[in-house]
């Protein structure tokens, strides 16, 4: 992984070194050597210095601009030595340099600036002593030679190349924050949900408390106000009395409404406990069986869905046994791809029509409300069933 990550440092400071040989076998004169030497070394010091794994490494500028750079001077060597092996050196830096224009994103007239500056140093100046300049034909060989079509193609096919790679990674690095951010949301609406039933809980609480604290101390004033007319004026007890058991008797309606609040919270949690003591409770008498079967944890549906469930369950339940005369419910719970299907259905009585009554339009608007569908019809050979989709939009399978 350490040598394909920085494959384009060891393939320029391998040629640099085999350049480096090449010149000290040359026959040159002296001051040429050692110009040469020093201009290969230079570079091969560069590239340890500035582009090595072991080195930080330069701003992606500065080191766009050294490349050019390189690119010049090392055109002085190739007035020299001709066909060294230095051009894998300049097609490895070609590479190196169409990822930089990727990333810099320069404008066109950029890129042909710096291509020409590049194409120049290295085809067109080791070339220039024998390029003859009065005639035309001599600048037309040098555009349309066969060095030009290597360079134009390394560098597109390596701009493309590296373009679309950095595209893609672009767009991974997009669909795993994308993931998170799904993850984070799907965290964030389960803590919500809790913060929602224990918000629910203490505002029941204190329904209940407030409720019950000013019940009891208008009962307390009755009582008291009781003890001192009990005796002297029969009357004015009774009507007292009566008061009071107003208020008893509206203090058991509040009460009783507070406590099935309570009672759906808590089903609403743990939804397949409450469907499976809501099928027992029926299934108690040999008279009426409730045939329950869950396919999936339905304790992982939003409130919203066990809300529907369990009331839709409650009341076809009823509707049954009271209307239809059935000796058999079944309700059944499945998840497919991504819609929950809910099916109830009883071997009671036909209904020849059927009427939109309360019960049916309250299901109706509670299936809307989740962009569900409903439909109501016979069930065969007889009967009636209720068939409810609703769109999920997470697995919950697992």
């Amino acid at each position: 992984m350490h040598f394909k990550n920085n494959a384009g440092f060891y393939l320029r400071l391998f040629s640099l070194l085999i350049v480096i040989s090449e010149i000290a076998v040359q026959e040159l004169t002296n001051p040429i050597k050692v110009l040469l030497m020093g201009i290969a070394l230079f570079v091969a010091v560069s590239e340890c210095l500035f582009f090595s794994p072991w080195s930080n490494h330069p701003s992606d500028k500065f080191a766009e601009y050294f490349s050019y750079f390189v690119f010049l001077i090392l055109g002085i060597i190739q007035l020299f030595i001709q066909q060294s092996f230095l051009i894998i050196y300049y097609y490895v830096l070609v590479v190196t340099t169409a990822e930089y224009t990727i990333k810099q994103n320069p404008k066109p007239i950029h890129i042909i600036v710096i291509q020409f500056i590049i194409y120049f140093s290295y085809f067109v100046i080791p070339r220039s002593l024998n390029f003859n300049y009065h005639s035309w034909v001599g600048y037309v060989q040098v555009i349309l030679s066969p060095y030009t079509v290597q360079f134009w193609s390394t560098y597109l096919i390596s701009y493309l190349y590296l373009n679309l790679l950095t595209k893609n990674r672009a767009i991974d690095g997009l669909n795993k924050e994308l993931i998170t951010k799904v993850d984070q949301l799907q965290d964030y609406s389960s803590k919500i949900k809790e913060l929602t039933l224990i918000e629910e809980r203490q505002r029941i609480s204190q329904n209940l408390h407030d409720m019950l604290g000013h019940s009891l101390i208008g009962l307390r004033l009755h009582l008291d106000a009781l003890n001192q007319v009990i005796d002297t004026n029969p009357e004015k007890s009774h009507q007292i009395l009566d008061k009071s058991k107003d208020i008893i008797d509206h203090s058991l309606v509040e009460l009783r409404e507070t406590v099935n609040e309570l009672k759906e919270t808590k089903e609403l949690a743990d939804l397949q406990s409450a469907l499976d003591e809501l099928k027992n409770s029926i299934s108690v008498t040999e008279e009426v069986k409730v045939d329950l079967k869950t396919y999936f944890n339905v304790n992982k549906l939003d409130i919203a869905v066990k809300d529907l469930i369990y009331k839709t369950s409650q009341e076809f339940i009823t509707n049954s046994i009271k209307h239809g005369h059935s000796s058999l419910i079944t309700i059944k719970l499945r998840l497919i791809d991504n819609k929950m299907t809910f099916n109830l259905s009883n071997n009671g009585l036909d209904a020849k029509n059927i009427v939109a009554s309360n019960g049916i339009n309250g299901i109706k608007n509670r299936v809307e409300k989740l962009n569900g569908q409903v439909n109501f019809s016979n069930n065969k050979p007889s009967g009636f069933k209720t068939d409810i989709t609703i769109p999920i939009g997470e697995n919950l399978n697992d």
